[in-house]
């Protein structure tokens, strides 16, 4: 299940993603899998279980989806319902290679009206490695001129606790985003609510891609999150926009999505078909040996198939006070 597409295209240990057509121009990230040879953060002393070094097609959709016409549409608004004049503040958990957080600030680089004085995007991370990583791929990609009004850092974070106490930036963020943060186990998901609780401005915003593994545990963090006053729902503009929703036709809500007793949920794998070499399949008869003998395209459509994006804010009773913007 963990197989990785080679979406765009890998070289050298070189990942490329080009971003959306909502941008100014067309942008293509040259992002690095592995430090250059000589750089004092030794790979020895790497965190985790290196799915940080690789490229994950539901971060190709966030980034892509952020970039795309309708990404900065969403953030125009999304920037409109807070006070002019004031610093945005952006966090990416469990950001990589950087990928979105660095697509992000792309997307705000192309935003036209805005009384914002800055955004602040902050990409975060656990392993003294990935954290050199993702500032070689800052300095690669993200050279938007003295006069920019942008700002991308990267920092060490540790799913339960908070920034540390030295880091100058604001805690609480109004936007925050992440991709594939759910694959690993239930054990990560209390920390990481944690981390948003902690972390999310009272007004602010949560995107988070999802590439779905294990739906019925995965069901249980977006429970979870609702329980604490943070509701999830499915990112309606995503999957109305022509580019995406071929791409990713899943418009399930979290609590249907491969739920045995949802019958719109056994529908959807049924009727969504695959192609596997000369043959065609659904999706609810994709084996292990199937994904192995795919081709780069193949898998790329059966991943794009399982990802959805979700938005959440706090919700209105926790609050206090109804929404206006992404209810």
């Amino acid at each position: 299940d963990m197989k990785l597409v080679q979406n765009n295209d890998v070289r050298d240990g070189v990942a490329t993603v080009t971003l959306g057509e909502g941008l100014k121009s067309t942008v293509t990230l040259q992002l690095l899998e592995e430090l250059p040879k000589g750089h004092s953060s030794s790979v020895c002393n790497r965190e985790g279980d290196g799915t940080a070094h690789c490229l994950w097609p539901s971060g190709i959709v966030l980034a892509q989806s952020l970039t795309s016409k309708m990404g900065i549409e969403y953030l125009t608004k999304m920037l409109k319902h807070f006070d002019g004049g004031q610093s945005i503040d952006c966090m990416e958990l469990g950001s990589g290679l950087g990928t979105c957080g660095i697509a992000l600030a792309h997307a705000f680089a192309s935003v036209e009206t805005s009384s914002a004085t800055s955004y602040q995007i902050v990409l975060t991370d656990r392993g003294e490695d990935t954290i050199a990583l993702l500032e070689e791929n800052i300095d690669r990609n993200c050279t938007f001129g003295s006069e920019s009004k942008i700002s991308v850092t990267s920092h060490p974070l540790t799913w339960g606790n908070e920034l540390s106490s030295d880091f100058s930036t604001p805690k609480k963020f109004h936007c925050i985003i992440g991709s594939d943060l759910l694959y690993n186990s239930r054990e990560s998901y209390e920390p990481l609510l944690n981390t948003i609780q902690q972390h999310l401005h009272p007004d602010g915003i949560v995107i988070l891609s999802v590439r779905w593994r294990k739906p019925e545990l995965e069901r249980g963090f977006f429970h979870n999150a609702e329980q604490l006053g943070i509701t999830f729902v499915n990112w309606k503009e995503f999957e109305e926009c022509e580019t995406f929703k071929g791409r990713c036709p899943a418009t399930l809500n979290w609590k249907d999505y491969g739920n045995p007793t949802s019958e719109c949920s056994n529908e959807y794998f049924l009727k969504t078909n695959v192609s596997v070499g000369n043959t065609t399949k659904s999706l609810a008869d994709i084996t292990e040996d199937d994904m192995e003998v795919m081709n780069d395209d193949e898998y790329s459509s059966f991943e794009e198939k399982q990802i959805q994006i979700h938005v959440a804010r706090y919700s209105a009773n926790k609050k206090g006070r109804k929404r206006n913007f992404g209810e």
